[in-house]
């Protein structure tokens, strides 16, 4: 250990706190302008037409895209985004009734990881129509199928893609992420869905866990819970994949079998 290292790790505690700040405040000004704008919109049509979540995810896209943030505010923007909304998660769990989600039996635990490996293949070749390379393609289906930024983190170390494909990979899937959330609510009518069905529509088509209570809360209290149900089971499928990737990269292609050509280079 150096001599900066030493002085950096005895600094005291209240100052490695005051660090935070920043950020926090940062995040907690977002959140109040997204609350008051969700506010003005009850008080003009009698409910939010767009939610606080969704109005916050929206402020926070369009504070990083035009505006350079101050280097002294990541850290406590990296508390917010995940320790912070990780817990807030962990705490509305102790709402979710999960008996009453599980009446459903096996089947929907099965279907989920059915129409997960059907997502992954279906946004794989949908990638590869659209010109993306072989591993930008496959970064974009996990992300979009699995559980968005840390099913891109997990898999790009599996089967060797750099860095510029992992920003790209994640652009792509919040742009996607976000036009899922605003649209989702409208298909409710058309499509005649009940609060749990809704509930399995946004698990299975958001693809983050902050998304799919942007999407599904403001529906109802069931469809939130249904949907972080759904969603959990899909996250559970993050290790099947990366397995399949790392033995599938890592076995020999002395066969040349089409499976390990698609694995190493893609179509």
């Amino acid at each position: 250990m150096n001599i900066t290292e030493s002085r950096t790790d005895q600094r005291p505690r209240g100052a490695k706190l005051l660090t935070l700040w920043p950020g926090l405040t940062l995040a907690a000004l977002v959140a109040l302008v997204a609350w008051f704008m969700a506010e003005l919109e009850t008080r003009q049509f009698g409910h939010p037409v767009v939610e606080a979540l969704v109005v916050a995810i929206i402020l926070g896209m369009l504070v990083r895209t035009a505006w350079a943030i101050p280097r002294a505010t990541e850290p406590g923007i990296r508390l917010a985004g995940k320790g912070l909304l990780e817990l807030a998660v962990c705490l509305m769990g102790l709402s979710v009734n999960l008996p009453l989600l599980l009446a459903a039996g096996p089947a929907l635990a099965v279907g989920v990881m059915l129409l997960v490996v059907v997502g992954l293949a279906l946004s794989y070749l949908l990638g590869r129509m659209f010109g993306l390379p072989h591993k930008l393609a496959v970064l974009v289906a996990c992300g979009n199928a699995i559980c968005g930024n840390s099913a891109i983190a997990a898999v790009a170390p599996v089967i060797g893609a750099d860095a510029e494909q992992v920003g790209a990979a994640i652009a792509i899937t919040a742009i996607l992420g976000v036009a899922v959330v605003l649209g989702l609510p409208f298909l409710i009518a058309p499509l005649g869905l009940s609060f749990y069905q809704y509930g399995v529509l946004a698990g299975l088509t958001v693809y983050a866990v902050p998304q799919v209570l942007a999407a599904a809360f403001p529906v109802s209290v069931l469809s939130g819970q249904v949907g972080t149900l759904v969603k959990l089971i899909r996250v559970l499928m993050l290790g099947p994949v990366m397995l399949f990737f790392a033995l599938r990269r890592s076995r020999p292609a002395r066969n040349g079998s089409a499976l390990s050509r698609w694995v190493q280079q893609g179509p």
